[in-house]
């Protein structure tokens, strides 16, 4: 029953509308299909990178990539109220919070080769108002997409006694799954948010999500994860 379960909810996400009839087949024939782990014991929520540089404007990407050079545009306007209830559930729950900014401590070689927008003096940087840290919230500045790789966040979830992540954030195929790649490969349970999750490109953004729940960890929706968090029904459903 659990395999026609994870079947049943993998045909009702983004990645439908791309799979072909062979990976239907496949996906029906139940070959290679990951069960799922569910949360940690002991969960926090990680915000990956929604910084103003990535989040852009609520209008077409193609129409500001000149300001915001890795603008996510609509599709990040899209995930933004799902965060807000997300953030608000976790702060209401005292579930631990954490951010990741992908930043640089003055013009590094990287930092212009991405225009300069991930540079700590550039305020395109930051995190935007609608999601904006809480005070005593953890921040992890990170230079590779990865959260964990070259950074505190494993110490500092050793030190919390997290062992599972609840992850959103930008972008899916990139600094989502990569944390997710790591963070699994050092026993953590990563469970991303589908709706709390975006990318420039719809097609990267469905493969993505695909191929972690396909190999690598749990894709959730917003009311499972506010299940997690311990949100009554009454609430998600008024949410």
């Amino acid at each position: 029953m659990q395999n026609m379960h994870n079947l049943e909810s993998i045909m009702a996400h983004a990645w439908d509308d791309f799979l072909t009839e062979n990976d239907r087949k496949l996906i029906a024939a139940r070959k290679n299909l990951r069960e799922p782990h569910g949360p940690g014991k002991v969960n926090a929520l990680l915000v990956i990178d929604m910084q103003v540089t990535a989040v852009g404007e609520d209008r077409p990407i193609h129409e500001q990539v000149d300001r915001f050079p890795g603008a996510c545009g609509p599709h990040a306007w899209k995930a933004i109220p799902p965060q807000q209830r997300l953030l608000a559930a976790a702060r209401a729950a005292g579930m631990p919070v954490i951010y990741s900014k992908h930043v640089f401590h003055g013009y590094t070689g990287l930092a212009r080769a991405e225009g300069g927008v991930f540079a700590a003096t550039d305020p395109r940087s930051e995190i935007p108002a609608e999601v904006a840290m809480a005070e005593g919230e953890i921040l992890v500045e990170k230079q590779t997409p990865s959260c964990f790789a070259y950074t505190n966040l494993h110490l500092i979830a050793k030190e919390k006694g997290i062992d599972g992540f609840l992850v959103v954030g930008n972008s899916t195929s990139g600094c989502v799954r990569a944390t997710c790649v790591d963070g699994e490969a050092l026993g953590y349970k990563m469970q991303v948010i589908e709706e709390g999750v975006f990318d420039r490109i719809e097609m990267s953004h469905a493969a993505a999500l695909f191929d972690m729940q396909f190999k690598i960890c749990d894709v959730i929706d917003e009311a499972r994860a506010l299940e997690i968090m311990g949100v009554p029904d009454a609430l998600k459903k008024s949410a």
